[in-house]
């Protein structure tokens, strides 16, 4: 079993520790395949998290779990012959309440996703769907939301709205009473010249006119004046998102897959993953993510799940 520690993450640390009061969510696990994806889903189920249901071809999932010598004996599996069809099996088990969570496996994301968006007896609501990467950072003083640097691929000005209100909304689920949230460009004042800081300035309009709301939003801010305050403090920016950002709104997906990575692989951060602004929590990781990354991934779930419910 893979666990997260303090001494290893401690930012993911403390999510599962306020995590351990709550019950357990039946998490639908789309095509759980493949051996890292199974053991995520079993790590997070023997960590108190969830109980999964096993959404897949039976065969595989069976041969996969002997394989790696996991025992799923005790599991629900619900046959799907194919990606698609498990995708849409699952969000079948959500939307009628046998689920309470998606859970993405060792399946393609946009196959994934287009079952979570389709019109029928979908997951969407009115409001934007986003994805947030939450990172654990070492030596950082706690976690990081970036978004959006996976689903939107070319949002407009009123997504990013509804993107940063997804972000606070997943942070406020995670504990930050009035999140902060720094609309990125790569300067930090407006300038005609570089569209997303005339953009920036007018998500910071719309949050002001309380098109957003439940935390504070500000921007354009380059990376340095939005997470260090010495930095802020020498360009003169009096702002109270200004060195102290707990979300970061990127203007591209390019630019926030750049920037997640190069946590991730330069600077040893761990990564979790959530689609927010849905009907319910969907796990969205990478087929390659590491078991730890799942397990965290679970319990932004959980806490967004709860904090749903608490809005409804």
């Amino acid at each position: 079993m893979h666990s997260i520690t303090p001494e290893t993450r401690p930012h993911f640390s403390e999510l599962l520790a306020m995590c351990k009061p709550l019950d357990p969510l039946k998490t639908a696990v789309i095509c759980p395949e493949e051996a890292t994806a199974l053991e995520g889903a079993l790590d997070a189920r023997d960590e108190g998290l969830i109980i999964p249901i096993l959404v897949g071809d039976r065969a595989r999932i069976e041969t996969t779990a002997k394989e790696a010598g996991f025992d799923i004996s005790d599991l629900e599996i619900v046959q799907a012959d194919t990606e698609e069809k498990a995708a849409h099996r699952g969000v079948d088990l959500v939307a009628d309440g046998s689920a309470q969570v998606l859970m993405k496996g060792f399946i393609h994301s946009d196959t994934y996703l287009a079952a979570v968006i389709r019109k029928e007896n979908g997951l969407r609501t009115s409001q934007r769907t986003s994805h947030c990467f939450v990172m654990d950072i070492p030596n950082w003083d706690r976690p990081v939301i970036i978004t959006d640097a996976a689903l939107n691929v070319a949002p407009t000005e009123n997504h990013k709205i509804s993107i940063t209100q997804n972000g606070i909304d997943l942070a406020r689920a995670l504990g930050v009473e009035t999140p902060k949230a720094a609309i990125l460009s790569a300067v930090e004042s407006p300038n005609p010249g570089i569209p997303s800081s005339m953009e920036a300035r007018a998500i910071a309009d719309a949050a002001a006119e309380g098109k957003i709301t439940g935390g504070l939003v500000d921007g354009p801010f380059a990376l340095d004046n939005a997470v260090s305050k010495e930095a802020a403090e020498l360009k003169g920016i009096d702002s109270p998102v200004a060195g102290d950002a707990d979300i970061l709104v990127v203007p591209t997906i390019e630019a926030g897959n750049i920037f997640f990575k190069a946590l991730t692989f330069m600077a040893g951060s761990e990564t979790a993953g959530l689609v927010v602004g849905a009907k319910a929590p969907v796990i969205l990781t990478s087929r390659a993510d590491s078991a730890e990354a799942r397990i965290a991934s679970c319990a932004l779930g959980v806490l967004y799940a709860k904090y749903l419910s608490e809005q409804a």
